[in-house]
């Protein structure tokens, strides 16, 4: 989907079309959000969506959701949505002609890769020296959108910048890890209740064990070293639900004002206006 955004290393999407997709990337779905979504579209229970079936439930729920509703008729993006439109998106699940037939393993695919371009895309936005960002850029990516007070941000950034003057910085691969662990944050608060009980605290040793056995991921030592400098507010060496499940919570319903505009609706939208914007770019003549 995002295959344009660098066009022989060149930079092609305007800071409006690059805020759209980290938009996108702040509501990183579970996958099990967009099995749900899929069988949504499955109208007829065969395990495969064609066109019209996926028409249909767009339709449903542009008109049923509070977003969707504002959408309808003009988008907060400026895109104006109708029934039949041939987009990008189409052609990636049904083909040129729009005859195919999108499977659940298709449609898990693109979820893979989407999420895993869009976090790409943010992570070169830190311009990254030798492949690395540094701790704190690390950490403004993990608090944006996550309710923090802009004050409390501040000093909670500072401190982190100061923990790690001479840092050695965060490869893709290591804040990718982290991500995925964070899309299963809601299993993630599941599993720490499990420790809760029999009366053990959330430390390094644990975070990983959880993204071990649950987001199967492996979070690097130093990863943790600096979600803790980040969220241990008290130095305690042990993580509350306060103090980071419930802020990771927060952050992963961004922008869903009801439980119905599900993240993966949003994230459609965005995609879509970004990957329309992008390629229309792309086909026009240079001035």
């Amino acid at each position: 989907i995002l295959d344009m955004v660098y066009v022989k290393g060149k930079k092609i999407l305007s800071r409006k079309q690059q805020k759209q997709a980290k938009g996108a990337r702040g509501n990183y779905a579970p996958q099990r959000n967009f099995e749900i979504a899929f069988k949504m579209f499955d109208l007829n229970g065969d395990g495969e969506v064609d066109m019209e079936e996926f028409e249909q439930v767009q339709s449903i729920i542009r008109s049923q959701t509070s977003m969707g509703m504002r959408h309808r008729d003009r988008s907060t993006t400026g895109n104006t949505l109708k029934t039949g439109f041939n987009s990008a998106l189409t052609t990636y699940f049904f083909g040129a002609d729009l005859k195919g037939k999108l499977t659940i393993s298709h449609f898990l695919d693109f979820q893979r890769k989407l999420q895993h371009d869009i976090l790409k895309l943010e992570f070169e936005r830190h311009d990254p020296v030798e492949g690395r960002i540094t701790e704190r850029q690390f950490g403004s990516m993990l608090l944006a959108y996550s309710g923090v007070q802009s004050k409390k941000l501040t000093v909670m950034l500072k401190q982190l910048k100061k923990h790690f003057q001479d840092g050695e910085g965060l490869t893709f691969e290591e804040v990718e890890s982290f991500f995925t662990f964070l899309k299963n944050i809601n299993d993630v608060d599941t599993a720490l209740s499990f420790y809760h009980m029999a009366g053990a605290s959330l430390d390094k040793v644990t975070m990983q064990q959880v993204a071990r056995t649950v987001a199967k991921v492996e979070l690097s030592d130093h990863v943790c070293d600096v979600v803790f400098a980040l969220f241990d507010c008290d130095g305690n060496g042990e993580l509350s639900n306060k103090e980071f499940v419930a802020i990771m919570k927060q952050r992963l319903m961004r922008g869903l004002e009801k439980p119905k505009d599900m993240g993966f609706t949003r994230l459609m939208r965005a995609m879509w206006k970004c990957a329309q914007e992008t390629a229309w770019d792309f086909t026009m003549p240079k001035q």
